[in-house]
């Protein structure tokens, strides 16, 4: 008996998987999918209710619940059949709630974003469209700056819910203007484990007038960030408002000088008058 359980649950999967069709547009296939946008990191929770059909109930037990993700112009993955998980991303689990199933995501990355569909024999019981806020996932601190010439440029790239198993393998590439940073800056790479984030460091120990401009920080295929950096030729300001405010200086001097040759003037005429008329 537990043969043809086994057997029934093997030929109800293939049927599954072979009623899984190549996708061409997941809008037009599944226009009443969920939509939701999260964050880097966040956990999420996609549910798969099951309670609204009695058969399904009853036959629950030879007809599992299966996750897939779906990709456009390609053949759907599959995630979950039944209590069994089918991919090695342990971030992926299932949870159970009353009659539903939930497909649960622990810290989302940003190649998380996509379709994904809960399936029961050949009825789809959700779909939901995933979206990853790019800018939750990568930024740079800071994301302008001001610098004189001579001085450090000093830019932390924060990449958060990283792949850790990939970190040896995928590296931060920063460039100036679309153009690498070879040989004119150093970069150090620290992984925190506490909060799954990777800081990438570059400085410029002294900086020029051509390290203005903007700067990206690139991880894998999927995220950058950029940051404007200005450098100053003159500290302080631009030169035209040096010179103006020297100029304006020198006014100020001249005309404390003519104050003090008009009291100086206006003394000796009193002595002379003083002498003369004694």
């Amino acid at each position: 008996m537990l043969l043809l359980k086994v057997l029934w649950i093997f030929i109800s999967t293939v049927n599954i998987s072979c009623s899984m069709y190549y996708l061409n547009n997941f809008h037009t296939d599944y226009p009443d999918a969920h939509i939701i946008i999260a964050n880097c990191g966040d956990t999420i929770s996609l549910s798969c209710p099951t309670e609204l059909d009695n058969d399904l109930i009853r036959s629950s037990s030879l007809i599992p619940v299966m996750w897939f993700r779906l990709y456009e112009n390609a053949y759907p993955q599959a995630l979950i059949l039944g209590d069994r998980q089918l991919i090695d991303d342990q971030r992926f689990m299932l949870r159970t709630q009353n009659h539903d199933r939930h497909l649960e995501i622990v810290g989302a990355r940003k190649d998380d974003q996509g379709y994904y569909i809960c399936k029961t024999g050949n009825i789809v019981r959700s779909s939901y469209n995933l979206t990853i806020a790019t800018n939750t996932c990568i930024d740079i601190i800071p994301d302008h700056l001001h610098v004189n010439i001579n001085e450090p440029i000093r830019l932390v790239c924060r990449i958060r819910s990283t792949d850790a198993f990939n970190e040896l393998n995928i590296r931060v590439q920063w460039t100036r203007n679309d153009y690498p940073l070879i040989n004119i800056a150093e970069s150090l790479s620290n992984y925190s484990s506490t909060d799954g984030t990777l800081y990438e460091t570059l400085t410029i120990r002294k900086a020029r007038k051509v390290d203005t401009g903007i700067y990206t920080c690139r991880y894998g295929q999927l995220l950058t960030a950029t940051a404007h950096v200005i450098v100053n030729q003159y500290p302080g300001g631009s030169k035209s408002r040096r010179l103006i405010s020297q100029i304006n200086g020198n006014k100020s001097s001249l005309k404390a000088s003519l104050r003090t040759v008009v009291v100086s003037l206006f003394y000796i005429v009193y002595q002379l008058v003083f002498v003369f008329s004694s």
